[in-house]
């Protein structure tokens, strides 16, 4: 496909391009099966000025979605190395607001909102459950041993629990130190993908609230560690970028 890229995100992978304009869901779902890897998503980068772009971001079966961390941090070095933005620190405009990127080399940092969570607990299947919400939903829960947990039988139960009648992104994780939590995602609208940093974030807000964690800590999926942190109140996501 001409002028698109393959980027991965810690795991997370996307097709990335200019915008051109509107795009329909079937326009989308070509991409996907025409497209030489998996991918997570679809980007497309509207440039504003020379400190900002635009981003139009899309799942692999089409839908929209209100947030995607590892899609911003990808468009923001695609942005970068195609010169639509001359700066490393710049503005990108995504459905949640704006956010600042700091782009060095193959590390891209974004500062992002700060997620909520309801402290009542959501059972399913016998497990306690956090509901947190970033711009998107999410479920979290902790279990004993993240690698081996049958996370879609998981996912199966939630949606037929009616809790979440416009999908939610489930979050399994396991605190491994005060520093590192393992984690596994079932994204809305993509199925288990590799990273998420959504989820990320949710995870690492909730744990380091209760004070599970520590500041500075690491959220291990199978693609890959993202680091997290608070600085001056403001919440911060980092984690390499390569393209495909």
């Amino acid at each position: 496909m001409a002028n698109f890229a393959y980027m991965s995100g810690t795991g997370n992978n996307f097709l990335i391009g200019k915008y051109q304009g509107e795009v329909s869901e079937i326009q989308i779902i070509a991409l996907v099966s025409d497209a030489e890897y998996e991918v997570d998503g679809v980007i497309f980068v509207e440039p504003i000025d020379h400190t900002t772009v635009k981003m139009h971001y899309f799942n692999n079966d089409g839908s929209d979605a209100e947030l995607c961390v590892n899609g911003v941090r990808c468009l923001a070095k695609y942005a970068l190395d195609n010169k639509y933005i001359d700066v490393q620190r710049f503005t990108v405009k995504a459905p949640v607001g704006d956010l600042s990127v700091f782009v060095e080399e193959t590390n891209v940092e974004v500062s992002l909102p700060i997620p909520t969570y309801e402290n009542e607990k959501v059972i399913v299947d016998k497990l306690d459950g956090v509901k947190s919400s970033v711009g998107n939903p999410h479920l979290m829960i902790e279990v004993d041993e993240v690698d081996n947990f049958d996370l879609e039988d998981l996912y199966i139960k939630v949606l037929n629990s009616n809790l979440f009648p416009d999908g939610v992104n489930i979050e399994i994780y396991q605190i491994i130190n005060k520093n590192y939590i393992k984690a596994r995602v079932f994204e809305r609208g993509v199925g288990e993908t590799d990273a998420c940093g959504s989820g990320a974030l949710c995870i690492f807000n909730y744990l380091n609230k209760t004070k599970q964690i520590e500041n500075n800590s690491y959220v291990m999926y199978p693609g890959g560690d993202l680091k997290l942190k608070f600085k001056n109140e403001n919440l911060y996501l980092s984690g390499e970028v390569i393209y495909l």
